[in-house]
């Protein structure tokens, strides 16, 4: 479940100082999400990715509301603050697909390193690596390919060579010709770096879950998931390397003791009734930011 569905989902009416608790959190986490695709997705992108997924939240949670009646628009009127007509055109997007291809429209910068590499009057036909481009001048060229990933107008294509060149997609050699850093862009060494990002981010969902389940049982004597975190504000930086040793040591030993316990109470066979339970462990630091 998302994060937005388990808000949805809090079985408490929330006070107005609540909520901007929670939206701060959210706001908090958020930052944190955008900051690696600054550059990779667009604003307008991002935007229609939260609508459609607050739409599928909302959505789940008026049909478990009222399992035997199908979503009506005005109940979505009312959990979504989205007028009925705007309400209409997202499922519309939802029912023809679009929720499932929208995220591959991202920055024209993107866009373009992407047709840079795969386009094959852009690719070597030996080596099968990008060419080698010129800033200026015919095809193949930066400027013939900004033409043809129809690129933002009113860029000049020595700002985008330079903002290539700064951001590490790409070299500049003596005689002025680009060149793309595959090692960063091609899609075959991106696999390993998908599924870290895809564990890593199923890690960020089970503790905000955890969270919130917490959140929803405060008031009550139910019974709560572990939650607790630790940390101090004035570890010596020339120790660092020594706490962080020291940790990891720590967690890794409660690893080979969580892990027993997990080994003992699974079961042998699958079953659609069982339930998924776990536990996680992770190191974080806060380092000062630097001045200049």
């Amino acid at each position: 479940m998302s994060i937005i569905g388990f808000i949805l989902n809090l079985h408490k009416d929330l006070t107005t100082q609540e909520v901007n608790a929670l939206a701060a959190g959210v706001e908090d986490v958020l930052r944190q999400l955008i900051r690696p695709l600054l550059g990779s997705m667009s604003l307008e992108r991002m935007e229609e990715l939260l609508r459609l997924v607050f739409l599928e939240e909302a959505e789940r949670h008026a049909h478990l509301e009222k399992p035997e009646r199908a979503v009506q628009v005005g109940q979505l009127a009312l959990l979504t603050g989205t007028d009925s007509r705007r309400l209409n055109k997202l499922r519309g997007q939802l029912s023809g697909g679009e929720r499932s291809h929208f995220t591959s429209k991202m920055t024209p910068t993107t866009q373009l390193l992407d047709l840079w590499s795969t386009d094959p009057a852009y690719v070597d036909e030996q080596t099968d690596q990008p060419r080698a481009l010129p800033v200026t001048g015919d095809a193949p060229s930066l400027e013939a390919l900004m033409k043809t990933s129809k690129f933002i107008r009113g860029v000049t294509p020595r700002s985008v060579a330079d903002r290539l060149v700064l951001s590490g997609n790409a070299t500049e050699d003596e005689a002025g010709h680009l060149h793309m850093v595959t090692e960063k862009f091609m899609p075959n060494v991106t696999g390993d770096v998908v599924g870290a990002i895809e564990v890593g981010f199923i890690a960020v969902e089970r503790l905000v879950e955890t969270v919130l389940t917490n959140l929803e049982s405060l008031d009550t004597d139910g019974p709560k998931l572990y939650q607790r975190a630790f940390w101090t504000n004035r570890l010596a930086p020339h120790r660092r390397e020594e706490f962080q040793d020291r940790l990891t040591a720590l967690m890794e030993e409660f690893e080979e003791h969580g892990n027993e316990v997990l080994r003992e109470l699974e079961m042998n066979i699958e079953s659609p009734s069982q339930v998924t339970g776990g536990y996680g462990l992770y190191y974080f630091e806060d380092r000062p930011e630097e001045d200049g």
